[in-house]
């Protein structure tokens, strides 16, 4: 096994869950599991000190107890390498469709802060679009947002048609953008 065994328990319950969790949660969720059964250990062997045994079983018990205060954490690479040495089933592949789509909105939201905008004059701002565009522009609370969203409304009705764009809008609360995406107007497709 890797730099520390697992128990028999342990092992069971990383071969169950290691396909429907990433490695960080398994890490973290086992780590958490040696630290609770640690501390157990340590409570016994302290009692065993208290004891009175020969120097050479103090000393045996006392590196034990060093052993288990080095401890620290168990790492996602340590994951891995008992995963294969378990020879856990793969990932399951839900699991894999929702880690792509957290990573692919980690790195849309971190294009979409760059491109974003601070707006000062809402009309006048969504004059500027063209049909097919998609800007992103900075909402500083639920005032600007609701100005936003009837500007837009107004837009549409007044010089949505005569423009032959409409204008849709998206809320992304993670980070404070307010989407906005012009298409050909519904008339003109």
């Amino acid at each position: 096994m890797a730099s520390r065994k697992l128990t028999s328990e342990q092992a069971n319950w990383l071969f169950l869950h290691f396909p429907n969790k990433t490695n960080k949660e398994l890490a973290e969720e086992l780590t958490e599991m040696i630290r609770k059964e640690n501390q157990i250990k340590l409570t016994r062997l302290n009692k065993l000190l208290e004891e009175d045994f020969g120097e050479s079983a103090k000393k045996i018990i006392d590196n034990k107890i060093k052993a288990i205060n080095k401890f620290k954490a168990v790492s996602e690479s340590l994951i891995k390498r008992y995963a294969r040495e378990l020879h856990c089933p793969r990932k399951s592949r839900e699991h894999l469709i929702m880690c792509n789509q957290v990573k692919a909105k980690a790195t849309n939201i971190k294009r979409w802060m760059k491109k974003a905008e601070k707006v000062e004059h809402i009309m006048e701002w969504l004059r500027t679009f063209d049909e097919k565009d998609t800007r992103f522009c900075v909402i500083e609370g639920n005032g600007q947002l609701k100005s936003f969203r009837v500007s837009i409304n107004r837009f549409n009705k007044e010089e949505g048609f005569d423009r032959s764009i409409f204008l849709t809008s998206q809320f992304i609360p993670e980070i404070s953008l307010l989407r906005v995406h012009a298409s050909l107007f519904r008339a003109f497709q």
